[in-house]
């Protein structure tokens, strides 16, 4: 099973996905670091996975320990707005892997570029150790969150989800412990 670990212990998220999940640790990849990166600014999500004729951008932030110290990046907008770029900038990137025919990329860029019916779908999964109370009375919930984060990537017709362990589906094919 293909797994990504992110962050540093005790604190580490560790994802894991299907067997015939195509996963990439995007921003830690060659080609990122080598020819995208240098570009002043340029950003990029965390992980890249596609399964049939999804693809899944997933952007991983751990403020558990630092809820707080987060909280004005969350309240300001800020946080989606960096998130937001991070996967326009992933978008970008894709297009040049496929110009430049990086076959490691070939299951992401294709069905970015090439399959109309294609499902993107953008993830932000973010822990924090706020309590449920504070999130919903400075209105951070994962609802919110993801509304917001809908409409800074309204212009690319994906779909948005902000998820954490506690909220993940059971119908999420992959898993974060």
């Amino acid at each position: 099973m293909p797994v990504i670990a992110e962050g540093t212990p005790p604190t580490r998220l560790v994802f894991t996905f299907p067997e015939d999940w195509r996963v990439s640790k995007f921003d830690a990849s060659s080609f990122y670091r080598d020819r995208v990166q240098w570009l002043e600014g340029m950003k990029a999500v965390d992980i890249l996975a596609a399964h049939d004729d999804l693809l899944q951008l997933i952007e991983i932030k751990d403020f558990r320990g630092h809820s707080r110290q987060n909280l004005a990046k969350q309240q300001n907008g800020r946080l989606l707005n960096d998130v937001a770029k991070k996967f326009v900038d992933t978008f970008a990137a894709m297009i040049g892997a496929k110009r430049l025919g990086l076959e490691e990329f070939a299951p992401f860029y294709t069905l970015l570029c090439t399959r109309e019916e294609a499902k993107v779908e953008v993830i932000l999964f973010l822990e924090r150790d706020l309590s449920e109370k504070a999130l919903r009375h400075y209105k951070l919930t994962l609802a919110d969150l993801t509304l917001k984060l809908r409409h800074l990537m309204s212009a690319y017709n994906v779909r948005c989800r902000v998820l954490d362990r506690r909220h993940l589906p059971a119908s999420t094919p992959w898993k974060v412990k």
